[in-house]
């Protein structure tokens, strides 16, 4: 399964497939199961596929800051309509049913509510503005989504920084990651390539190893007799029409919304900006 979300009752609920799958393999699991996948299994899973600075996970956990909504992927099924699913099969319909949740408790409170219909409301609007702000995360990231394994597990999580708030040391890793993707230290990547191509293409006349990464080699390089590979004094192509190729504005406007975009950093209503250098 591709997708799976931690909300019970759900037909893709994390926890019943769990459960589902241990009776049929007989396997014990943790009493408190749910919580247990929610706070514990994600760092565990980090460290079991982490083998020296390498670090692998094939699921992967989004969630709210206090992780009262989880989406979990699967990385051998990602397609570059994943996010966008997320988006709009999982995390919008889920908002929907909450708000609703939400105005029942109200109306049946009323006008003179009691001290327990005060405390459920309140807890109720604070996880349909937990939902309703991961919504807005997931939406910011969907556009820019296309996975390429040969990127690697941590560029290809860079995107969604954001999105692991209810892991710090996680978050931290990916956020650095992220900041030197802007900054051009993996410009081999097929990410930067996409989100970045009037940066890396130019690159590609002066590197070769770029070139070759970008399937771009014959571009702009030529092997000689005596010298090896140099690069040509022209490219067989107009750099500019390669640029052009490459560069989606629909991608170039989602990528200045996500870098432009305010990031909650301690508190309600403290923000910075997304960009560079910011934290979480």
């Amino acid at each position: 399964m591709d997708i799976l979300v931690d909300d019970p009752g759900h037909l893709r609920d994390l926890s019943a497939r769990t459960l589902g799958g241990a009776e049929l393999l007989d396997v014990d699991l943790p009493v408190k199961l749910r919580s247990w996948l929610t706070r514990e299994f994600f760092p565990f899973h980090i460290k079991m596929y982490s083998k020296s600075r390498r670090k692998a996970p094939i699921y992967w956990q989004l969630a709210t800051p206090l992780a009262s909504y989880s989406v979990w992927l699967y990385i051998h099924a990602f397609t570059r309509d994943t996010m966008f699913r997320v988006q709009n099969d999982f995390v919008a319909p889920k908002l929907l049913l909450e708000q609703r949740r939400l105005g029942e408790l109200e109306q049946e409170a009323g006008n003179r509510p009691t001290a327990a219909q005060r405390k459920e409301i309140d807890g109720q609007r604070k996880f349909v503005d937990e939902l309703r702000a991961f919504l807005d995360e997931v939406r910011l990231v969907a556009p820019l989504w296309d996975p390429d394994l040969d990127d690697g597990v941590v560029i290809n999580f860079a995107p969604l920084w954001r999105l692991v708030p209810q892991h710090k040391p996680w978050q931290t890793e990916v956020k650095k990651t992220w900041d030197e993707l802007c900054k051009g230290s993996y410009d081999w990547s097929h990410l930067a390539m996409r989100l970045w191509p009037e940066r890396v293409v130019p690159k590609c006349g002066i590197d070769r190893s770029l070139a070759i990464a970008h399937g771009l080699k014959d571009v702009f390089w030529v092997e000689t007799r005596h010298d090896g590979w140099m690069a040509r004094l022209q490219p067989t192509r107009p750099v500019d029409e390669l640029i052009a190729e490459r560069r989606s504005p629909a991608v170039a406007a989602a990528l200045r919304g996500l870098l432009d975009a305010p990031v909650t950093t301690a508190g309600r209503g403290s923000r910075r900006r997304a960009g560079t250098g910011s934290t979480r």
